[in-house]
């Protein structure tokens, strides 16, 4: 493919995810039409962004919609704004706090994406990781606080993309789709997840952020499991991080309503 023609492709492809996001759902057909484009080249523009992770095919009406993902291409607006003036000062007060390495994450498709750490500042962070860190989705604290607290439709939408993508996530720690259903009620009740990683060999303990109502990120911090169990890090440290991340969905919130096109 020529550089014009993989130019013009791109220009068609955003134009279908604008399009779609004035729309609850569109069929080949329709998108074709509406963006006069032939339907076999409307069918491998939407194939393509279906690939990326940026649209998904109801299997319900058979119409394409956005998923989460679409999210991550202001992230860069978003890294600018919120992560710095208003999310890192309450992350930094806490870890002074409880002195446990926080981390604050966002959906990125079939993952989250660690998008701020305190590890620099926390004396017990043995392995220090910084922003840019992506961790599985299904099988980490932060990602079942992330999927609890979604909207059933967009929960079973990003379930559904990431068994896609590796479809032994779920039994590759021991679980499936309804042990691990059960498990997101579970957490939705408690208000919080909380996990041993098998790996790096430490327990995690991650809450949902809600910005006006809907989930936007999580906040999560990780103990090392020769110094904490799950049970004491709840105990000792639940209270406090459920209040911050209370306060950091109030700030984000206002933050946001403060900008002169709401975001």
């Amino acid at each position: 493919m020529g550089q014009q023609s993989s130019v013009r492709a791109l220009e068609r492809g955003l134009d279908i995810i604008q399009l779609l996001n004035r729309h609850n759902g569109l069929t080949v057909t329709q998108v074709g039409q509406l963006t006069d484009l032939p339907r076999p080249t409307a069918f491998r523009l939407l194939r393509t962004l279906e690939s990326l992770g940026f649209l998904f095919r109801d299997k319900q009406d058979k119409k394409y919609r956005l998923t989460l993902q679409v999210r991550t291409l202001s992230h860069g607006y978003d890294q600018e704004e919120w992560i710095p003036k208003v999310a890192r000062p309450i992350m930094v007060d806490l870890c002074k706090k409880i002195l446990w390495p926080l981390a604050l994450g966002t959906v990125n498709g079939a993952h989250i994406l660690v998008r701020e750490t305190t590890d620099e500042i926390s004396p017990f962070a043995i392995r220090r990781y910084r922003g840019g860190l992506k961790i599985p989705l299904l099988s980490t604290a932060s990602g079942s606080a992330f999927l609890a607290f979604s909207e059933p439709h967009h929960r079973e939408e990003l379930i559904e993309f990431a068994l896609a993508e590796d479809k032994e996530a779920l039994s590759s720690v021991g679980s499936n789709i309804e042990l691990y259903r059960r498990s997101l009620e579970a957490v939705r009740n408690d208000g919080y997840a909380c996990m041993r990683v098998i790996g790096p060999d430490h327990n995690a303990l991650a809450f949902p952020i809600l910005v006006q109502g809907q989930v936007f990120a999580t906040i999560s911090a990780r103990f090392y499991t020769t110094a904490m169990t799950l049970q004491k890090a709840v105990e000792r440290y639940a209270d406090d991080m459920r209040e911050t991340a209370d306060k950091m969905g109030r700030e984000i919130s206002g933050w946001k309503e403060s900008l002169p096109d709401a975001v």
